[in-house]
C-alpha cells in the first residue's frame, strides 16, 4: 500500500519546531503525560503515519496504558474507557489535526 501523500512534517520547514513548541505548550499546562500520548496516537492513526503510530503506542505501554485503551482509541466516541477530560482532548485534537 503507497501513502496518499508524504508526511507534512517531513515535507514543510518548521513543522517539527512546531510540534514540539505544541507539546511544551500543553505540558506547560499540566496535560497529563498519557493525555498528550494519547493525543499524539489519534493524530498519528489519522494521518496514517504507521511510523508514529507504532512510537506512540509503545510510549503509552511504557507508562503501563493498558492495551484496551490502545486498541480502543481509534473508536474512542464509541467506547467506555476514556475519562470526559481526555474525550475532550481527543476532540481538539482531531479537529485540529483534520
Amino acid at each position: 500500500m503507497q501513502a496518499r501523500i508524504k508526511n507534512p512534517v517531513m515535507l514543510i520547514p518548521g513543522s517539527v519546531q512546531a510540534l514540539l513548541a505544541l507539546d511544551k505548550s500543553t505540558e506547560a499546562a499540566d496535560v497529563p503525560y498519557v493525555t498528550r500520548k494519547l493525543i499524539h496516537l489519534r493524530a498519528s492513526q489519522i494521518n496514517n503515519c504507521s511510523l508514529c503510530v507504532d512510537m506512540h503506542a509503545r510510549e503509552l505501554k511504557k507508562a503501563g496504558e493498558k492495551d484496551e485503551r490502545i486498541f480502543a482509541l481509534a473508536a474512542w466516541r464509541e467506547t467506555p474507557y476514556f475519562t470526559d477530560a481526555e474525550r475532550a482532548a481527543l476532540a481538539l485534537a482531531e479537529a485540529g489535526t483534520r
